[in-house]
């Protein structure tokens, strides 16, 4: 399958070449804008002003204030592994706390940190919107998240059956209340750290002689995970 390729230099009408800083200026004034007022209040003529270009220059790079915005969320996962790239390496342990790191360190104080509450309320007042963010920000996330689990297991350092989409929500839930807590929390210092600690017992691949008494083997948690799809499709997550 052939990827769709962004419109590039070559392919564009002769004229003065864009400039990734010109372009970069342009993104990060909408997430301002964004952040500070909302999808509403936005509009091209003040993501010109912060960003210091004209409205033509910006017309010239996206057809209006919807395409604009969805680029410039999706480029909040530009500090995160790509799914096209290969995995870092190191064991399963060392990427989810690169993965639960890059979450942990997102504060509500900081760009995506105040965007994410607003795209909350889009996921009801805006449901497109919101599900463009969902696929382009929160999916690729959880998808690579899921690819670290299910080698995990591949490579024998997680237990055979595990649920990657329940450890996905045991993983980033705790560390999206934290982050979201509003101040009414005292941080924890090692979050990612401390978090992994108490669910690594949990994950990690042992045999069924070293379970406890009543634990399930892994024939019973492939059941359990099957008993619990439905459910988890009425779970909602942030990752």
């Amino acid at each position: 399958m052939t990827a769709v390729e962004p419109v590039s230099c070559q392919s564009r009408r002769p004229g003065r070449p864009r400039q990734p800083r010109t372009d970069r200026a342009i993104i990060d004034a909408a997430l301002e804008l964004f952040a500070d007022e909302g999808y509403y209040a936005l509009s091209m003529e003040a993501v010109a002003v912060r960003a210091g270009v004209s409205k033509a220059t910006i017309y010239r790079r996206w057809t209006g204030k919807r395409e604009l915005v969805i680029d410039a969320l999706a480029t909040l996962n530009d500090d995160f592994p790509q799914e096209s790239d290969p995995l870092p390496t190191g064991s399963t342990r060392q990427r989810l706390l690169l993965c639960l790191r890059h979450m942990a360190n997102r504060d509500a104080d900081s760009l995506a940190g105040r965007i994410m509450p607003r795209m909350l309320i889009y996921s009801v007042s805006q449901p497109d919107l919101y599900a463009e963010y969902f696929d382009r920000v929160i999916m690729p996330r959880r998808r690579w998240l899921h690819f670290v689990l299910r080698d995990g297991v591949e490579r024998g350092e997680l237990r055979t059956g595990l649920d990657v989409e329940l450890v996905t929500l045991a993983l980033v839930g705790p560390v999206l209340l934290q982050v979201h807590s509003m101040g009414r929390r005292q941080p924890y210092p090692d979050l990612a750290e401390q978090l992994l600690d108490l669910l690594w017992p949990g994950l990690i691949a042992q045999p069924d002689a070293d379970l406890p008494d009543g634990a399930p083997n892994n024939g019973q948690s492939a059941v359990r995970n099957a008993d619990h799809d439905g459910g988890r499709r009425r779970l909602g997550t942030a990752m």
